[in-house]
């Protein structure tokens, strides 16, 4: 069963003005919240959660924690790897080692070659890839700025439609509060007129009793 909560802020002002008022029902509040479902995150009512970079998995999986995580913690490309291992001919190297050296040396040689033929390539065809890339980065900002928009202009209408509500509402609480207060008036009246008459009744008994013995005494 779905609960909705809802205070009166624009109806309750006694809260701001009377003293120890506001404590006391923040402290219900929470104590009503502890036995009220929460709403879970697949909730209808939600917003779609917004993926950033949804062209660009390999982009998401790269940034996915950061900055509270550096980019090396996440698998990012470690340059140590390519570096030339640096031997020294008095250590005591032996053949091996420098055949692994000799390996490292030609798969880092191997590797600069290709960036430099990738920043070749970077440098033909990256300027005009870069401004459609940022053309189509522009666009999906200005989408979810739109977005943004549309959510804000929903929150200022129920905002507004919760005011005029709780406003109506308020209005009908103080009539029904008014009338209440009149009839506990009336009621304390009509019981106090009933003191007053049962007052009336007693005494006019003890005045016809009295009576009737005077009349018995003559007699």
């Amino acid at each position: 069963m779905d609960v909705m909560i809802d205070a009166l802020p624009y109806v309750d002002k006694e809260i701001e003005r009377l003293p120890g008022l506001k404590e006391a029902v923040l402290k219900e509040i929470q104590k009503e919240m502890k036995n009220t479902p929460k709403v879970g995150l697949d909730d209808s009512r939600l917003p779609p959660k917004a993926e950033i970079f949804s062209k660009s998995e390999t982009l998401a999986t790269l940034l996915d924690g950061y900055p509270s995580q550096t980019l090396v913690t996440q698998k990012a490309i470690d340059p140590s790897k390519w570096q030339v291992p640096q031997l020294q001919t008095n250590a005591g190297a032996s053949d091996s080692d420098w055949r692994d050296a000799e390996r490292k040396t030609r798969i880092g040689l191997a590797h600069m070659d290709v960036r430099n033929t990738n920043t070749s390539l970077l440098a033909s065809y990256a300027p005009n890839a870069w401004l459609i890339r940022n053309y189509q980065m522009d666009g999906e900002a200005k989408e979810m700025e739109a977005e943004v928009e549309q959510w804000k202009e929903r929150v200022t209408e129920v905002n507004r439609s919760r005011r005029v509500f709780q406003e109506a509402t308020g209005k009908h609480l103080h009539s029904l509060e008014t009338r209440w207060q009149d009839l506990v008036t009336n009621t304390v009246q009509l019981e106090m007129a009933n003191v007053a008459l049962q007052g009336e009744v007693e005494a006019l008994s003890r005045k016809a009793e009295a009576m009737e013995k005077e009349l018995e005494e003559r007699v």
